[in-house]
């Protein structure tokens, strides 16, 4: 499930699927790309929130109704990419508060806002190798952009985790806060940047892009491609096995 409020030019997105970690599953995905675009396109609308309900701001994709063909697993990770893309390019502010873990997707989502807001909990898990996959979500591309190539690689090709900590250390966030006070953090930043001209907001944001989205479409598409291949392999099948029975015990 996914809810939208609007109010005084406020627009939170919450994943509320909190029992699940806020796993993002079909239906989900569909709803959060219907709610971007609505808030987008809404001239009310000038700053966005997005959220996670519970324990966690998102544990990814939802497995268990995993595609069952490459080209499935293509599609979904087009559509996951649009989403993405449709938050760094919206001409509005987008925050992400994240508490708990932000695992695989859920990473890419909140790395696709503007302004990360973190708990002091919170974690950028990056599994995809572990699972015989790619970085998808535009993952890749966006933690080199906005944290540095080397660390980046560091970080995917261990199938590591960025820490709330570790992410205030290198400058991905310069917002880290009690776990209590994340909902309070997110709400006062949305408040003092409704507070400026919407205008200046817009242009700046639109200037900032310029720099680190210019190659962003260009590498999405081969990112799909090479998805949908590492999903064909054999690594990929061994791990998937691996992670239905630990998650089923």
């Amino acid at each position: 499930m996914v809810k939208l409020e609007k109010s005084e030019g406020l627009a939170t997105i919450t994943l509320a699927r909190p029992e699940k970690l806020n796993a993002l599953s079909s239906s989900m995905r569909a709803t959060l790309g219907e709610y971007i675009s609505e808030v987008s396109d809404d001239p009310d609308i000038r700053v966005v929130l997005i959220r996670g309900e519970g324990p966690a701001f998102c544990a990814g994709a939802d497995l268990t109704d995993a595609p069952s063909t490459p080209l499935a697993w293509r599609e979904r990770i087009l559509l996951a990419q649009k989403h993405h893309v449709a938050i760094a390019r919206m001409p509005k502010p987008v925050i992400a508060a994240v508490q708990g873990v932000a695992v695989g997707g859920g990473a890419s989502l909140a790395l696709a806002a503007d302004i990360l807001v973190m708990a002091d909990n919170a974690k950028l898990v990056f599994p995809f190798v572990r699972l015989g996959l790619v970085p998808d979500g535009g993952a890749a591309y966006l933690l080199q952009a906005k944290l540095h190539a080397a660390l980046a690689l560091d970080v995917l090709l261990s199938g590591g985790t960025v820490t709330a900590d570790e992410a205030s250390r290198l400058g991905l966030s310069r917002r880290v806060v009690p776990a209590n006070q994340l909902d309070t953090a997110g709400n006062s930043l949305a408040t003092d940047l409704l507070a400026l001209p919407s205008e200046a907001l817009m242009l700046t944001k639109s200037l900032c892009s310029q720099y680190w989205a210019t190659g962003l479409q260009g590498a999405l598409s081969h990112e799909a491609d090479a998805f949908a291949l590492a999903s064909t392999t054999k690594g990929h099948q061994q791990a998937l096995e691996k992670f239905v029975k630990r998650t089923a015990n």
